[in-house]
């Protein structure tokens, strides 16, 4: 057996390989003789077929079966003890098309074209300037996110007569062409919000007094007619959609905001866990700034990574690529897809190279241990924590999260995930980044924003 290695260029590598008969014959003759005791042809015992009736039935697709195993190995072996970074998969050279001969092959050379990993200089130093977008958790925002609170743990008060944003509760009653209740018609005692009305109509019920009536075209008053359905509490109505309803309004409930006090408190976060407004505006704070932390490590990374794609100064063998790309995926997309898209496939690989050397050269790592204690926290996070010293929930916790990394799926998530933070940390560490506050407003379209 011969191997060589050509340098096409910087990034194009051809191997030959040469295989003499004592390489792959041995392997052909006693698969020939494995077949021989299985066949089974009319006129011959099981086992007892004459060899060289087996040789000419089987030979040839027993010699391309062995062929491919050994050039298979023989390459990845090769390439391992090289240790050529590569791209893709070999391709087999177009030479290889007339340089065998089944019915004699004798000596066989073949040549395989390997698209190689450029090498290149990452550019992660403190010369470069990067910005990180945080929001601005200030007194103002503090204040709307208590008022937020004290309107979602507030208790429904009944008053004498609607305005927006209350909730009523009355009965619906349908209506002949005379404008009187229709016999048999459909009646309904419902609840009512403004949020179900028609943009533009969410004053319509403002005014009433409890007892009052009001005629309702239900179509002009709430428009879409699943909302209407579900009012009525119909599944199938579409006559009664387009009729009008008399509504009578019995009781109307306004929210009232919940008063800041040691109840208040207790509902938010349980019972004794924060005890004065001073204590509630620094958790408000504290919890603010880590729920929007990811979101913005999140926009940084992303524009880091938009950075070193764009500024890594180094060529792929893009028509390599392509080919592979094209054999790769082929039955399913056609040379014109690829061609038209490799822009994007390009991207794709140029991160993969950039993300596999920062993890190499900064010896990021990421353990079984680490990705285990990371499911079990989102576990506890999402149940809500985990009472101190218990222990045996914490085993069921590690549990669980054990057979969810058993799911392929679920394990590259979170691993990408850590590995992705990790990444963060180091571009935070390793550039120099300018920490920016923005209003909540103007930080929410930022980080949502499409990368220039």
């Amino acid at each position: 057996m011969l191997i060589t290695k050509e340098h096409q260029d910087s990034l194009n590598v051809l191997i030959r390989i040469e295989f003499a008969p004592e390489d792959y014959q041995p392997k052909v003759d006693a698969q020939l003789k494995e077949y021989s005791k299985k066949v089974q042809m009319p006129g011959f015992r099981p086992g007892k077929v004459p060899a060289g009736m087996v040789r000419k039935m089987y030979g040839k697709s027993i010699l391309v079966d062995e062929l491919n195993k050994l050039t298979s190995d023989t390459l990845m072996e090769y390439i391992r003890e090289q240790e050529l970074d590569i791209l893709g998969n070999p391709l087999p050279h177009i030479e290889n098309d007339n340089s065998l001969n089944l019915d004699n092959p004798g000596t066989i050379r073949l040549a395989f074209e390997v698209g190689m990993a450029p090498s290149f200089d990452l550019g992660i130093n403190r010369s470069v300037s990067l910005t990180y977008y945080a929001p601005l958790v200030d007194d103002d925002f503090i204040a709307k996110e208590i008022e937020n609170y004290r309107e979602r743990v507030g208790d429904y008060e009944e008053v004498e007569e609607a305005a927006q944003g209350d909730l009523l509760h009355g009965e619906f009653a349908e209506l002949n062409e005379q404008g009187e209740v229709l016999e048999g018609g459909l009646s309904k005692h419902v609840d009512v919000h403004d949020a179900d009305l028609k943009e533009g109509d969410a004053n319509f019920f403002n005014g009433m007094k409890k007892g009052e009536s009001r005629e309702v075209d239900m179509k002009a008053v709430f428009g879409n007619d699943t909302v209407i359905k579900a009012i009525l509490g119909i599944a199938d109505g579409s006559a009664h959609t387009e009729a009008k309803f008399r509504f009578v309004l019995e009781t109307v409930k306004r929210k009232q905001q919940a008063e800041v006090n040691q109840e208040f408190f207790d509902k938010l976060f349980g019972k004794d866990v924060i005890f004065s407004e001073e204590e509630l505006k620094s958790r408000i704070a504290g919890d603010a700034i880590q729920r929007f932390s990811k979101d913005s490590e999140a926009r940084f990374f992303n524009e880091v990574v938009e950075y070193l794609v764009k500024n890594a100064n180094f060529e792929l063998p893009d028509a390599f690529l392509k080919r592979w790309l094209s054999q790769r995926n082929e039955g399913n997309v056609n040379p014109e897809d690829i061609e038209n898209n490799y822009a994007d496939y390009s991207r794709g690989i140029r991160w993969q190279l950039i993300e596999n050397k920062i993890i190499k050269d900064f010896n990021i790592n990421v353990t079984h241990e680490q990705a285990i204690a990371s499911v079990a926290a989102e576990f506890m996070a999402y149940m809500g924590g985990l009472q101190t010293g218990d222990e045996e929930q914490l085993a069921r916790i590690q549990s669980i999260a054990e057979n969810m990394l058993r799911n392929e799926k679920e394990a590259k998530r979170v691993y990408d995930r850590l590995y992705n933070e990790a990444m963060s940390r180091l571009f935070l560490e390793q550039f120099d980044v300018l920490k920016v506050e923005l209003s909540f407003d103007d930080w929410v379209k930022k980080v949502t924003e499409p990368l220039s």
